[in-house]
């Protein structure tokens, strides 16, 4: 109960900022063409391994390799997975089931597995094939979201079941970001000068709400100002410039129903639509503050639909059915998680092969 009432004006104080927070609230228009920079693109496939599914999560900032997850005959049926277009994926074996969710120039991947009913954190190197667990906390599971190209990862750690910290590791060292001031934390990504984002939890009134966190490299953790309108902010991305993607939602309960995908520019959030009413979630964001994501459509299949919101937010190319995709194989491509500064994107598709239809991941390479 001490800690509950620690907690009331650390939110409240989050809610006052939010108040003071400068918007722009434009429609954003749908690009007829990939008029900004590109003639379309090249739809590379990522491969799947016995004839299973395979997830495009994430995308190394030079574009060569892409990472993610595999599903097949397997105990557990899912694997991380390393991608290179034109190859077979290179499985990582975990001992339990587990996701790639970054990868670095290097061939480093990052992500988890599953070691009984813990997740564990875990990092694998293409040049070798080891996996090394990463430190924990000790007390329960712990998880790798991103890394740079200074080999630095951020996710989070139990030091008990079901209590949070977010995490930094580098090597062999463990640093324990704690949560913020909150009840728990995450990181979730951090940009090639070590500042990092992430969210932590508070509770008001027997109800939780996420709060974004960013924490630049040697300075104190800060809390992001949430427009009005929204009580919850999840930023999914940090930028070389410190421009940061995300979503952001009302109540506990609506992120799958109210959910905005945001740009923030300084203090400035840059609201990325889609049609009306559908929620929109942002999932990757480049140094030329272009972001990768997806609207939601509940009756669509896939129900994520790839997007890309360009111009700081001021036009919006819907990815999910390219003609240049359609035409080759694919029925559509779904969310849109990563994107570097070239503009390869990678995500995840419905790909049909003689008749029948596959959860298969994608990458998109601009044409000049």
């Amino acid at each position: 109960m001490k800690l509950f009432f620690c907690l009331i004006p650390l939110f409240a104080a989050g809610l006052m900022q939010a108040a003071q927070a400068v918007e722009i609230d434009d429609e954003v228009p749908e690009s007829a063409a990939l008029a900004t920079g590109t003639n379309g693109y090249r739809v590379l496939r990522l491969g799947t391994v016995q004839g299973g599914s395979s997830f495009g999560l994430a995308l190394s900032r030079n574009g060569k390799a892409a990472a993610g997850t595999v599903w097949f005959n397997i105990e557990g049926n899912m694997r991380p997975a390393y991608f290179v277009p034109g190859q077979a994926p290179r499985v990582i074996h975990t001992d339990g089931p587990g996701e790639a969710r970054g990868v670095n120039n290097l061939g480093e991947v990052v992500g988890w597995f599953t070691q009984g009913s813990r997740t564990q954190a875990f990092r694998w190197k293409r040049d070798t094939g080891a996996i090394t667990t990463l430190p924990s906390l000790g007390g329960g599971s712990s998880y790798a979201a991103a890394i740079n190209n200074q080999s630095e990862i951020v996710g989070w750690s139990e030091p008990a079941p079901g209590v949070r910290h977010a995490m930094l590791w580098k090597g062999n060292t463990k640093t324990n970001l704690g949560t913020w001031g909150g009840l728990s934390a995450q990181a979730t990504a951090i940009n090639r000068y070590g500042d990092i984002v992430g969210y932590r939890e508070v509770e008001v009134d027997g109800v939780r709400y996420k709060q974004g966190v960013r924490k630049l490299r040697g300075r104190a953790a800060q809390i992001l100002r949430i427009p009005t309108g929204f009580d919850n902010l999840i930023p999914t991305g940090i930028n070389d410039n410190g421009d940061i993607s995300g979503y952001m939602y009302a109540g506990a309960t609506g992120e799958l129903f109210s959910a905005m995908a945001f740009l923030r520019m300084g203090n400035v959030y840059k609201r990325l639509r889609a049609e009306p009413g559908f929620p929109t979630f942002a999932r990757g964001l480049n140094n030329l503050r272009e972001v990768a994501g997806y609207k939601f459509e509940g009756t669509a299949d896939p129900r994520a639909r790839g997007r890309v919101w360009r111009d700081n937010g001021a036009s919006s190319v819907p990815l999910a059915e390219l003609p240049e995709a359609l035409n080759r194989g694919w029925n559509a491509l779904g969310d849109a998680n990563a994107i570097n500064d070239r503009g390869v994107i990678v995500g995840t598709g419905l790909y049909v092969s003689s008749g029948t239809w596959r959860i298969e991941g994608y990458m998109l390479v601009p044409k000049p």
